[in-house]
């Protein structure tokens, strides 16, 4: 016998010992399976944040340049509508506009230069007004050549260890007065505020004009000098011809931006390099962004499939654990959710219990209290009625006994159907408006056949609410208390005009509500409602099936 319980329990244990190696034998396939494809997807999500930091890399050049070149724009436009503005307002304003040209701490100095038609020449100069610059100007202004009535210059000038770039504006006007301005970007002093604004963010920025001299560049050697290296593979003709001129802006003829695999000198490791073009004013500008490869591209691949292969040897440990822990578990579990299921069972009878308990509980105080007042109250009405109608008063005899005979009838539960109640009621309002004499006005509707008749409500229900009006609201012969009773398809809709005794009886508990309330709530049932709505009381009462 103990043999026979060993080899079960031997080939028990073997069966777990093969799934178990079957799970692993799964575990190294899938991983197998599924690393190249999370490298891939990591290769490509990668490859949409160079994108994006590309855009946004783009988006901070274009930005920058513009900056400098805000003042050409302007003088350049106040030039080209100088017809309809007198010759000392276009002086005024081009002089205020080179001035202010100055403000930016890249540009070092800039100038105005008329010439009237009597070649006597004004020139002014702002920041910078040295004899050197001064005749560095005028000789750059004799070598201007118009070919039509207007030039415009954008050119680097590289010069005793500084490299600028010059923008120069000229226009004949109507008057045969040449007017030229312009100013002097210091391409180092650019670099110095654009290095210092915009620190890392991975990657750096080349700039370079269509010629491909250098404009920008994290080292200043090469600002002013043309990078040749940088167009080896893709000239400056394809990165110019893939972008189309739309509204005065360049943008990508293609999706995907030019791209190139190339060792930076800068930093001495492969890069990807992207090649795009932006427009500044009327002049191309070419921003080349370099990301490195090994830092960017494999190094976070690496890193996630090393992340990956850790995660999954746990997820798979942990998931071993679990399954050595479980069958422990198991019977534990079950033997506690027994318990809590066999409590829940418990507490859901024990308070059902209760609720049918205190239901019956406020029925027997209801029929307690229903007594001894309304039999006083008939009483009453009986002494005054025998002598005035002595065979009304036989009948009033007759519905008293009936009230009491189904008052005092013992049955189970506290359900009755709605005939029952129906019919007990009518006898109850007898009685009460020979009390009330017209003061009192029950009416009771039917609005369906007779075989919602059968349908249940709780027991003294309706003259509960009927005894509930007489006690809580003024009844006078002006103002008689009018009740209406409406029998539906799913309740029974009980209204009265409400208008409350001023006095209330300190002894009012509301015993028959609250009755009612909790027999609705043993049925679970929630459309039980009561409420005061445009002068009436009204209360639904659901059918209990």
């Amino acid at each position: 016998m103990q043999s026979s319980k060993f080899w079960t329990r031997l080939r028990k244990h073997k069966q777990y010992l093969y799934i178990s190696m079957l799970l692993i034998a799964a575990f190294f396939i899938g991983n197998s399976l599924i690393t190249p494809k999370i490298t891939s997807v990591t290769e490509d999500l990668i490859q949409d944040l160079i994108q994006g930091n590309l855009k946004a890399k783009e988006n901070i050049v274009a930005y920058e340049f513009n900056q400098l070149n805000n003042s050409f724009k302007n003088s350049q436009k106040i030039l080209q509508n100088s017809e309809n503005n007198s010759f000392k307002f276009l002086k005024e304003k081009l002089l205020f506009t080179a001035d202010l040209a100055t403000e930016d701490q890249s540009i070092h100095h800039s100038f105005v230069s008329i010439i009237p038609s009597n070649n006597i020449e004004e020139i002014y100069f702002f920041n910078k007004k040295d004899s050197l610059y001064r005749r560095d100007i005028k000789t750059f202004m004799k070598e201007i050549s118009f070919v039509k009535d207007e030039v415009l210059i954008d050119t680097i000038i590289t010069s005793n260890r500084k490299v600028i770039n010059r923008k120069v504006y000229a226009k004949k006007l109507p008057n045969n007065t040449t007017v030229y301005t312009g100013y002097d970007v210091d391409l180092i002093a650019f670099w110095s505020y654009f290095s210092e604004a915009y620190k890392g963010g991975g990657g750096y920025t080349v700039v370079a004009n269509k010629e491909g001299i250098c404009m920008l560049h994290p080292d200043t050697k090469h600002i002013g000098k043309k990078i040749t290296t940088y167009f080896s593979t893709i000239t400056l003709e394809q990165i110019l011809k893939s972008s189309l001129k739309v509204n005065g802006y360049y943008v990508p003829d293609k999706v995907n931006s030019l791209k190139d695999k190339a060792t930076s000198e800068f930093l001495g490791l492969e890069v990807l390099r992207y090649f795009d073009t932006i427009k500044i004013g009327n002049t191309p500008l070419i921003v080349i962004v370099n990301f490195p490869l090994d830092i960017h591209l494999k190094e976070t691949t690496k890193n996630v499939q090393r992340y990956f292969s850790w995660i999954s040897f746990l997820a798979f440990a942990i998931f071993t654990l679990l399954l050595l822990a479980s069958r422990m578990q198991l019977k534990k579990e079950y033997v506690e959710n027994l318990k809590v299921v066999e409590e829940k069972e418990h507490l859901k009878n024990s308070n059902e219990k209760y609720q049918k308990e205190n239901a019956i509980l406020q029925l027997n105080q209801l029929k307690k209290k229903i007594n001894p007042h309304f039999l006083f109250n008939s009483l009453n009405s009986l002494h005054v009625l025998i002598d005035l109608n002595p065979d009304l008063s036989q009948q009033f005899v007759l519905k008293l006994a009936d009230v009491y005979r189904y008052l005092l009838n013992n049955r189970e539960g506290n359900l009755i159907s709605v005939k029952k109640e129906i019919t007990f009621l009518e006898q109850y309002v007898f009685l009460q408006e020979i009390r009330f004499n017209k003061s009192l006005n029950v009416t009771i509707v039917n609005n369906c056949d007779d075989t919602i008749l059968i349908k249940k409500i709780p027991f003294l229900s309706l003259e509960t609410l009927v005894e509930n009006a007489i006690k809580h609201n003024e009844i006078t012969k002006k103002n008689p208390l009018v009740i209406e009773i409406s029998i539906n398809k799913d309740s029974i809709i009980v209204k009265n005009n409400f208008t409350p005794r001023k006095n209330k009886s300190k002894d009012s508990h509301h015993i028959g509500l609250n009755y009612l309330g909790n027999t609705y709530q043993y049925y679970q049932i929630s459309t039980f409602k009561t409420a005061v709505i445009g002068g009436e009381f009204v209360c639904v009462l659901p059918y209990i099936t």
